[in-house]
């Protein structure tokens, strides 16, 4: 069985997109469109990959890394921003995100990512 993973950004063609792309690779994908939404979603099932944008519409991607590493989660976040800046790849992977990616992301990309963070 493959890993689950959720698909966090506030973009519907992005959610759309990296939840097909993961699909066709067997991956069970959820997603959420905002901070709230993906809070209920993992209280819902685990998730052995969290995909997070930076910006979401009601808070930060980096509030997902926090809210794993206060849950005691084993889960691999891997951050994701169309407007990267060295300030949130510093605070990212000082959270100990998996990865940092910036968009628009390819498809080999995307897989390449969540499979290395699988493998961690």
């Amino acid at each position: 069985m493959k890993a689950n993973i959720l698909v966090i950004d506030d973009e519907d063609s992005i959610r759309f997109s990296f939840s097909r792309f993961l699909e066709v690779e067997g991956y069970d994908v959820s997603t959420a469109s905002n901070y709230r939404e993906a809070l209920a979603r993992m209280d819902e099932r685990g998730f052995e990959v969290i995909l997070a944008d930076i910006y979401l519409g009601d808070g930060w991607g980096i509030d997902i890394l926090q809210d794993v590493m206060e849950r005691g989660l084993k889960t691999r976040v891997i951050m994701m921003t169309a407007y990267p800046s060295s300030e949130t790849a510093q605070e990212s992977f000082r959270m100990h995100a998996a990865d940092y990616l910036v968009k628009p992301q390819t498809q080999e990309g995307l897989l390449e990512s969540v499979s290395k963070a699988l493998r961690e």
